[in-house]
């Protein structure tokens, strides 16, 4: 199975149990993340981030960035196998060993590690600011819907059919505002593959988030947490085209799996998600919380 690795786990044991339990297990690892993995202001830092993938340099795939993945075409089946840069894989692989030629005394490859840190660190700043640039607020959100579906919203009933439309027509337009902005104009797939498009999906993915702050009774989001959130719905975004998501991250966990259950109801073509039970739990838990 392939997952999709939150920052917060690449530390962790249960990545390490998952990568151990089998040789063809994958650590998915987005370009966030793997910024996070490479970024550090010391040797001791950037050897604390791999402390466990170093051990399986052939048990990650690194994807390409969400510039990228938006040209990746959804026609055809394998579209995770084409997310895949397999330029970055390879870096990856081969940075195990330079940590161990790092961690031996060779003075070149740590200096080598401290520049690709500080430019690892630079870039991680840039991405995230282009991150926090979100679609619209959660007053823009809500004024698409009554307040009476609102209500059913927070109270985490189910939805009447026009909800449901005007949620899906809310994407549509929001998908269609990226294609146009996207400095590649990537080309406009058929209605059948729409929901197989990363933009699609993340636009999706992005109002489930913002769903989940209106069931909060959220009226406002400060920057830093805006863009630490937008982070989160890209790793979201990117699990629906594997076996799912680890993170130790509930909210982030939660809006994963209720987006690939929407995607799920609309006909997109997913792998078996081996993470949805631990997150499903979460979710019930959450509204159940949620509704008091």
């Amino acid at each position: 199975m392939r997952i999709v690795v939150d920052s917060n786990q690449m530390q962790s044991e249960e990545l390490r149990g998952l990568l151990s339990a089998s040789a063809d297990n994958m650590a998915v690892l987005t370009d966030y993340a793997a910024m996070e993995a490479f970024g550090g202001d010391s040797l001791l830092s950037i050897q604390a981030s791999w402390t466990v993938l170093r051990d399986f340099p052939r048990q990650i795939l690194a994807l390409k960035g969400t510039r990228a993945a938006a040209l990746v075409e959804p026609r055809t089946p394998g579209i995770g196998k084409r997310l895949v840069s397999k330029t970055e894989t390879k870096a990856i692989a081969d940075f195990s060993g330079l940590l161990d030629r790092a961690a031996a005394g060779d003075r070149s490859v740590q200096s080598q590690l401290l520049k690709r840190g500080k430019w690892a660190a630079d870039h991680m700043k840039s991405m995230l600011a282009k991150a926090g640039d979100m679609h619209l607020s959660i007053s823009e959100f809500s004024a698409h819907f009554t307040d009476a579906e609102l209500q059913r919203m927070r109270r985490n009933e189910q939805w009447k059919p026009e909800t449901g439309t005007k949620f899906l027509e809310l994407v549509d337009r929001l998908t269609a505002n990226s294609f146009a902005a996207h400095p590649d104009k990537p080309r406009w797939p058929n209605n059948k593959n729409l929901v197989d498009h990363f933009l699609f999906r993340h636009t999706l993915t992005y109002l489930v988030y913002m769903m989940r702050l209106v069931q909060k009774g959220a009226v406002t989001r400060k920057a830093k947490h805006a863009r630490n959130d937008a982070v989160d719905v890209i790793f979201a975004t990117y699990a629906t085209f594997f076996n799912g998501l680890l993170t130790a991250d509930e909210e982030a966990g939660a809006v994963h799996y209720l987006a690939r259950g929407m995607l799920n109801q609309i006909g997109a073509r997913m792998p078996e998600d081996f993470m949805a039970p631990y997150h499903r739990q979460v979710a019930i838990e959450k509204e159940i919380s949620a509704t008091g």
